[in-house]
Order: structure tokens, then C-alpha cells, then sequence
């Protein structure tokens, strides 16, 4: 039994100073300033064990022995100093130069404090001589951007220090203190630089827009809880470990498809596609492979140069034992063998032909292959609104495509446990005797339950009714709107997908980071919520 009581506050405190000019066809403004905050944590965790049979109400009713307080209290500070400088000429030529430089005390002592400098270009070429008169096109913009941004991403208050944690009683009655984290007081900032290349088109007075980018992104000192031997009293420790590159094309668009006296459509859209690549690995070539699941039932994820971040390797399946191989049926009604067919990636005459390997890669000679990542090909969403008279009604789109998830509860609700096929269903070599495949079941890191990722999602749709001005006057009011609105109304999953959330990836347990994300056990259905709502103007 748990229980948790926490309480955050945090202060901030930001000042700043403007200035703008404008000479002739100069346009000049700039902003400079500090910024601090200060962010306090304090809670109380109470942890019982030996459970009365009792009704609980509280822990009153537990033996002190069997009640285990933990407290916390933590400081977080962070101080900024920034500025920006914008110059136009004639609204034509446009530049910003912007530079900041941030410390926070959850990093080392030796690099709690970073600059940050950006700069971006423009140029509204349709307002050139040459274009000035063109009837289509009616914005034509070139854009180069290019700057860096630091985070703590997912670091606490202190790991770069090694504090002591307090154990439970041991059989001899005394507990003993283990490290929570290994010191390293080079811990710095996850620093991420991205450079753009961009077009805008506007046609029709800019009734309908395209724009299209191309974008690098390069995460620099990446933040990571690398595994460790637990000889160090921790089983991971955060560091900065490695660069990774991203990079990929955005499209947006916008229409005002009909624009009447009392009809109007709006639609607009953005499409994003990613791509990452490791490039560094602090002088790896890879980081030490982790096996991540449930109870046994993993993946194995690896992170290497040349490779995308939190790829998951596994042993290709050529499909699930029949069921008419189930010694007793009638034990678990509903439920499945268990047990697969895998594939030997080694030809007749290559080393490790005739066996199963899973703990190598083919290339080095085992069965491991490269079985997904969580990563999409793409991100894209889609809004469009209407309005007829008084009568309103928007609906938002969202969607992914090309990730892939590891998905633990088929294993569960498939009671996927093994160990139930009838005698001499296998050979001495572990081979299906009917058709000499090998099998092997779900704690032998197989690729049965990566899943696609891929959905589609209609976010919101909204429905609204705006009461004519001259009804509204007459009680007083500025404006009086009716509207219904509903969530996740239309929600799309992929065919080979089998839980209730892609989305839901698990961020405890042997989470550590980018590097294993897209283990999922357990993921909350999506939520679809209804609203019904009333806006007032006085």
C-alpha cells in the first residue's frame, strides 16, 4: 500500500528592455533581459507492506515495523540572460540575430552555464519591382534560419551528484546506503541546433499559401541513463553520451476554399517527415544493448553509430504455433500456444546455421534483426472550419504513420505462457517436427508483438451557435455563443495494431530515455470526452 503527498512550487521572475526606431525604410527593434526562477519540490511517500485483512482507511492499522517514510525536498534554479535584435528595410530584407545564455543547477559544476546563439533571414521577394505587379502571385518569401536551444530533458534535481539512498532493514537488523547516481560534475546541457531553408508562395491576395521547408536537427550531448554494472551501486547513471542527427521536409498549406456573405471554408494542413541518424557516441561505436519488457518478455534496443536512435531488435517470427498443437484446450479457454515459429537467418554452411542465437545480430553471427523503431515517417495534421451565418463548426485532424511499438499485453491477455504443446511437438534442437521450423516463445526476445504505430485521429470537432447581435443587446450582453464540442470523436488504429493507445509508451521501469523508447505495457485507452458550453460577453 502507497501512498504520496507532494507539493511544487516555483517563482519567476523575468525583466525586460524594449527599444524600436524606424529611419526612413529602417525598421529597428531589440529586446534584452534576465530571467530567474526557482523551483521547490517537498512530498512525503509512505509505503506499508503485511497488509491487515481489515478495512483500510489510512495506516493507523499497520504495525510501525511494516511502514517505510520517504521524504523529499529539492531545489531547482535556473538564471537567464538574453537578447534580440530585428532589422528590416523597406519590409523587404529582414534579419534577426538573437543570443542567450542560461545555467541551471541540476547540471555539473563544471558546466552549468551555456550560450545559445541564433540568427534568421528573410527576403519578400514579391515585393520586388519585378513581381510587384503580378495578379497570381501575390507572396513569394525566402527564409534561412539556423540557432541552438539547450534542455535539461529528463534530469531531477540533483543527478549529477552522488547522493545516498537508505535501505530497508537487512536480516541482521541494520540497513546500509547505495548511490543513487555516480558524481560527474561535467553533466551539461542537451543542446539542440537546428538550421532551416525555407519558401513561402501566396496566391490570390494569399487566399491560398504553400510553404515548404527542409530542416537539419543536431542534438548535441544527447542526455541519457546509460546502464551501468550495478558494482557501482546504481544499475544507470545520466550523462551526456553521443550526437544525433535529424532532418526531413515540412509542408504546410492554407485555403479559403469558399469565402461568400454567408458561407465561408477554411482549410489548412502541415506534413512533417523525420529521419535520425547517431553520428557520436562519445568515442563508441555503440552503447551497451538493454533488453527491455516485462517479466522476461523484451526486446533488445541498440544504439549505435550509423543507426536511428532506439532501434529494436529481435527474432524474426514466421508466426504463432496452431492451436491444435495446445495439449489441453480446455485448461485456459481464450487463450493461445504461446509459442513461435522463428526464423534461422544463417545459410547451410555459415557459421551458426542449425541454431538460434539471440543474443547476436546476424551480422555477427546470431538471429537478432532489426524489427522496428518508435520514430514515425511522418507527423501530419489537418484543420478545417465552416461557417454558415450564425452557425460554426471546426474539426481538427492529427495523425502519424511508420512507427512501431512494443506491445507486452498480448502476451497477457493471450495468456502467451508456454510450455504447452503436446509431447514431441519438438525435436531435441528445439525444431517444430511437422515442418522443422525452430520455436521459441515470448521471454526469447521475438518480434511477434512490435506493432505499427500508425493512427488516425480526429482530435476535436466543435459545433457552435453565436445568437443574432440584436438579441443579445436587448439582455445586456456583448455576445452569447452555444457550442457542443467532442475529443478523439474518430480514432483509426493500424490493422496489426492490439492494444487501446499507440500513443501510450511507458516512461518508468527500464525507460531510459530516447535510447528505449517504445516498450508499452498496460497504455491508458484514449480518452473521448463531450462538452457542452455556454460563452458569455458582457
Amino acid at each position: 500500500m502507497n501512498q504520496t503527498d507532494l507539493k511544487v512550487s516555483s517563482v519567476l521572475s523575468e525583466t525586460t528592455l524594449n527599444f524600436a526606431k524606424e529611419i526612413g525604410k529602417h525598421e529597428i527593434s531589440a529586446v534584452a533581459g534576465v530571467e530567474f526562477q526557482t523551483t521547490k519540490i517537498i512530498g512525503t511517500a509512505l509505503a506499508g507492506v503485511n497488509v491487515p485483512d481489515a478495512a483500510i482507511l489510512n495506516y493507523n492499522l499497520f504495525s510501525p515495523a511494516d511502514i517505510t517514510v520517504t521524504e523529499r525536498k529539492e531545489t531547482r534554479s535556473r538564471e537567464s540572460v538574453f537578447g534580440r535584435v530585428n532589422y528590416a528595410y523597406d519590409d523587404k530584407y529582414l534579419a534577426s540575430v538573437s543570443l542567450r545564455r542560461d545555467g541551471d543547477s541540476r547540471f555539473g559544476t563544471n558546466n552549468q552555464f551555456a550560450v545559445f546563439p541564433a540568427v534568421s533571414l528573410g527576403w519578400n521577394m514579391h515585393k520586388e519591382s519585378f513581381l510587384a505587379d503580378n495578379e497570381t502571385l501575390s507572396k513569394l518569401k525566402l527564409r534561412f534560419s539556423t540557432g541552438s536551444l539547450g534542455t535539461a530533458s529528463f534530469l531531477g534535481s540533483y543527478n549529477s551528484l552522488s547522493l545516498l539512498n537508505s535501505t530497508t532493514a537487512t536480516a541482521f537488523g541494520t540497513g546500509y546506503n547505495i548511490p543513487s547516481d555516480v558524481a560527474n560534475p561535467d553533466l551539461t546541457w542537451q543542446t539542440n541546433t537546428e538550421t532551416n531553408y525555407g519558401v513561402d508562395f501566396g496566391f490570390v491576395n494569399n487566399r491560398f499559401t504553400i510553404g515548404v521547408d527542409y530542416y537539419t536537427s543536431d542534438i548535441e550531448d544527447i542526455l541519457i541513463n546509460q546502464s551501468v554494472s550495478e558494482v557501482l551501486g546504481t544499475n544507470a547513471i545520466k550523462l551526456n553520451s553521443g550526437d544525433v542527427r535529424s532532418s526531413g521536409v515540412e509542408f504546410e498549406f492554407s485555403a479559403g476554399i469558399i469565402q461568400k456573405e454567408d458561407f465561408s471554408w477554411n482549410v489548412n494542413g502541415n506534413l512533417s517527415t523525420v529521419s535520425t541518424e547517431i553520428t557520436d557516441l562519445g568515442g563508441l561505436d555503440e552503447l551497451p544493448r538493454q533488453a527491455v519488457g516485462q517479466s522476461g518478455r523484451d526486446v533488445v534496443f541498440r544504439n549505435y553509430v550509423g543507426g536511428q536512435i532506439g532501434e529494436m531488435w529481435a527474432l524474426e517470427t514466421a508466426g504463432q504455433v496452431e492451436m491444435k498443437y495446445l495439449e489441453d484446450g480446455t485448461r485456459n479457454p481464450n487463450n493461445t500456444t504461446g509459442e513461435y515459429y522463428v526464423v534461422d537467418q544463417q545459410s547451410p554452411g555459415e557459421a551458426g546455421y542449425g541454431e538460434i542465437d539471440k543474443t547476436r545480430t546476424v551480422e555477427e553471427g546470431g538471429d537478432l534483426v532489426k524489427a522496428g523503431q518508435n520514430t514515425p515517417d511522418f507527423y501530419w495534421g489537418l484543420n478545417t472550419s465552416l461557417n454558415y451565418k450564425d452557425f460554426d463548426m471546426s474539426l481538427q485532424f492529427q495523425g502519424a504513420q511508420g512507427g512501431e511499438v512494443f506491445n507486452v499485453d498480448p502476451y497477457y491477455y493471450g495468456s502467451q505462457w508456454g510450455g504447452r504443446l503436446v509431447d514431441n511437438f519438438k525435436d531435441a534442437d528445439g525444431r517444430a517436427v511437422h515442418n522443422g521450423m525452430f520455436v521459441r516463445g515470448a521471454k526469447d526476445n521475438i518480434d511477434a508483438n512490435i506493432q505499427d504505430a500508425s493512427y488516425l485521429a480526429l482530435r476535436n470537432i466543435t459545433i457552435g451557435y453565436t445568437l443574432k447581435q440584436d438579441v443579445v443587446e436587448k439582455i445586456g450582453l456583448s455576445s452569447v455563443r452555444v457550442y457542443g464540442a467532442a475529443t478523439n470523436l474518430l480514432y483509426i488504429m493500424a490493422d496489426d495494431y492490439t492494444s487501446y493507445n499507440p500513443e501510450g509508451i511507458e516512461t518508468t521501469g527500464d525507460y531510459n530515455g530516447p535510447t528505449t523508447s517504445g516498450f508499452q505495457i498496460g497504455a491508458s485507452p484514449v480518452v473521448r470526452s463531450f462538452t457542452l458550453g455556454l460563452n458569455l460577453n458582457f
